[in-house]
């Protein structure tokens, strides 16, 4: 099959790979949509390290082609997507319920092959069917969605809020809807392009504001007390701190993005104190996927317009600079339609 490998920090080929096996407890899917994270890029850039060569992609959807010989749930030809992060079910945080901290997980497209390839394996717990009225390419959101339904957990956004949205492109989108869903009476988005900020008043966004404008844009709206609620979803480090500067005393921060590993703020921990802040992070989607269906299928969250271009597996170095696209959000990789143009599995081997 083809796949796009990692083979070094900043060196992405497509190459023909082994199909994936499949284990008894097992599905192999063949991929049709994996969507361009923002983890996929650091990965990329080497801010964030995994082995190498490495399958990347974590947020697709697909058809069941293969089934082990004990999966009970699903059937050749299921339309399903799945969650990433496979955990080791023995760590002292899976025995407490908190399995998406495990000290052994290894997600699909960071510590396991994953999406941007023509099948892969995943195993049966970990895999959801897609309702009926859903499509393939809107399904493929389901993960980022799920990650978003946890940071909406993490924020605890009460009837009422007034929620700041640092970060407007796809993820701050969903962010925003889902934060209207729990109740927020207005929702702020911040983001330096235009373009996102128009895509954050269509997605339903009260306020749009650049970053120089927000302290301004709060006054008017909160007459200087600030938000209830902050969620930073830019991964700009000067973003996350100026977030404290955007929260009211006994409010919420909520640092959601991927950030480089290794770097830091200056926080002050008097002010933490003194407004009795409430300074939570947002790990990955735990038990949220069955959730985010359920929103997509209902249609209380829209996807329409968030992906932004559809490229084919041929172009995954290309969509990990989003400088080479005019306007991007949603960046989607087309597995099922991609031309084949690969290279020899033995390349993969000199990796």
């Amino acid at each position: 099959m083809r796949a796009a490998v990692l083979r070094a920090v900043g060196e992405v080929e497509v190459l023909d790979i082994e199909d994936p096996t499949c284990d008894d407890e097992s599905v192999v899917v063949a991929v049709a949509h994996c969507g361009v994270c923002g983890t996929d890029r650091s990965i990329y850039r080497g801010d964030y390290v995994v082995d190498m060569p490495m399958v990347l992609g974590h947020e697709f959807s697909g058809t069941v082609v293969q089934v082990g010989a004990r999966v009970t749930r699903f059937a050749l030809g299921d339309r399903v997507v799945v969650d990433p992060n496979i955990v080791d079910d023995s760590c002292f945080f899976c025995r407490r319920g908190e399995s998406h901290l495990c000290h052994g997980l290894r997600a699909l497209g960071v510590g396991r092959p994953g999406g941007f390839a023509e099948r892969c394996a995943v195993p049966e717990r970990y895999v959801y069917a897609v309702p009926e009225g859903v499509s393939l390419a809107d399904a493929a959101l389901t993960e980022p969605l799920a990650c978003c339904v946890r940071g909406i957990d993490q924020a605890q956004v009460a009837a009422g809020d007034v929620v700041v949205i640092v970060g407007a492109g796809p993820i701050g989108c969903l962010l925003l809807q889902l934060a209207r869903l729990a109740g927020a009476a207005i929702v702020v988005a911040v983001d330096p392009s235009a373009d996102r900020r128009e895509a954050a008043r269509a997605a339903g966004a009260d306020e749009v504001c650049d970053p120089s404008l927000a302290q301004s844009t709060l006054q008017r709206v909160r007459g200087g007390v600030g938000a209830d609620v902050v969620i930073e979803a830019s991964g700009s480090l000067a973003a996350a701190a100026s977030s404290f500067s955007l929260v009211r005393r006994g409010g919420t921060v909520v640092l959601f993005a991927v950030y480089p590993q290794g770097e830091t703020i200056a926080v002050s921990p008097y002010q933490i104190n003194e407004d009795e802040l409430r300074v939570v992070g947002s790990l990955n989607n735990p038990a949220t996927h069955s959730r985010a269906l359920e929103l997509l299928s209902s249609g209380r969250v829209s996807v329409d317009g968030m992906v932004t271009h559809h490229v084919a597996l041929e172009d995954v170095e290309r969509a990990m600079d989003l400088t080479n696209f005019v306007g991007p959000g949603k960046i989607m990789i087309d597995v099922s339609g991609s031309p084949r143009r690969a290279a020899t599995a033995e390349r993969m081997a000199d990796a």
